[in-house]
């Protein structure tokens, strides 16, 4: 192969069970996998996260949660995001929890199920993206609880949190939510709250609530940095990371001080140099940022790959399906050598070889 990815289970796994060792008790633990876990494949990583200690699954749609059921027949599998009325059947027959802001959808859920389906009641706590507003949540549960079938189990919510920019306006919410949902129990008795996802949990360890919602921390991602500036060390100490995309060399070339490369001559080399062209460019998701060129303005910032732990930064600017090395550092750089790179793990659709 001349690009792939290799995920490490192992690792996987190994965070799922440092997420779990840090839950409160009776906490329960959702393994987000929403697309394609992240880039990881979601059953491979549903079945690791599983294994480490997850209690549940999480998916942004219907369709992703009934590719999951047919892998996961027993294992309660949540929808993040709102579905269409006409998306109930489905969901009833897949078994799925999904997240529910309207009534519409909530008396379809009712009129598709053969008997008790549960729904999770959102609220809208300011990201605008969907949910019922939270003045308007308790007279909105009563109406719903007058269905028979569709019966709610949790209420949930999604912080526009930044890390470290607002999180005095978080605490406050968090906090509301937390009385919210108190007085939504008054009608609904037994329902779950949850509004942690891996920012909150990190930065918010109190506000576990019932349930916390996991997707970066779990990929080895710290979406945070607030536990450097408290000197307190990582939310999470060791967790790994188990995604690493490769590409091979597949061409290396000696270059004249002087001369230009690329289209339009983008790029002048400003030394004699080594270069390796491998097959991958933005479209595998690496950056589209062009090195800059013979005038520096700023101190700037330089992308790279690594070749037996040194760095290959990246020369002029990626094209879409290829990108120059500076090798002239690395001796041992030959047409097959593999280079780890940095890519978004979502925009990558190349083999995975899983460890």
């Amino acid at each position: 192969m001349l690009k792939w990815v290799e995920i490490d289970l192992k690792t996987l796994a190994g965070n799922a069970r440092a997420i779990k060792r840090a839950l409160r008790p009776g906490v329960s633990f959702m393994a987000v996998v929403k697309a394609d876990g992240y880039g990881h494949g979601a059953a491979e990583v549903s079945r690791a996260a599983l294994a480490g200690g997850a209690d549940c699954l999480g998916v942004l749609t219907a369709d992703e949660g009934a590719r999951l059921r047919a892998s996961f027949p027993r294992t309660p599998i949540h929808l993040l995001a709102p579905s269409l009325p006409e998306e109930a059947p489905a969901i009833v027959k897949a078994a799925l929890v999904p997240t529910a802001d309207s009534l519409p959808f909530i008396k379809a859920l009712d009129r598709a199920a053969k008997k008790t389906a549960s729904y999770t009641l959102d609220i809208d706590l300011g990201l605008g993206r969907w949910g019922v507003k939270p003045a308007d949540a308790e007279r909105f549960l009563a109406a719903a609880l007058a269905l028979k079938k569709a019966r709610p189990c949790a209420v949930s919510a999604h912080l526009a949190y930044r890390p470290p920019q607002n999180m005095t306006e978080a605490e406050e919410k968090l906090s509301s939510f937390s009385a919210l949902a108190g007085r939504l129990r008054a009608l609904a008795p037994g329902l779950q709250a949850h509004a942690a996802n891996s920012a909150i949990f990190a930065d918010f360890p109190h506000w576990q609530l019932d349930l916390v919602r996991i997707g970066n921390l779990l990929y080895g991602i710290y979406p945070t940095d607030v536990y450097k500036k408290r000197r307190q060390g990582p939310p999470l100490p060791g967790l790994g990371r188990p995604w690493q995309f490769y590409a091979r060399i597949i061409s290396v070339r000696e270059v004249k001080k002087g001369e230009s490369l690329g289209y339009a001559g983008e790029f002048t080399a400003p030394r004699a140099m080594r270069l390796a062209t491998i097959p991958a460019g933005y479209s595998d998701g690496l950056t589209m940022e062009p090195t800059e060129n013979r005038i520096r303005l700023t101190a700037g910032f330089r992308y790279w790959g690594v070749i037996n732990g040194k760095k290959a930064f990246f020369t002029g600017k990626t094209g879409i399906a290829h990108t120059l090395l500076d090798v002239t550092a690395i001796p041992e750089a030959r047409p097959g050598t593999p280079v780890a790179l940095h890519v978004r793990r979502t925009a990558a659709k190349l083999p995975r070889v899983y460890k």
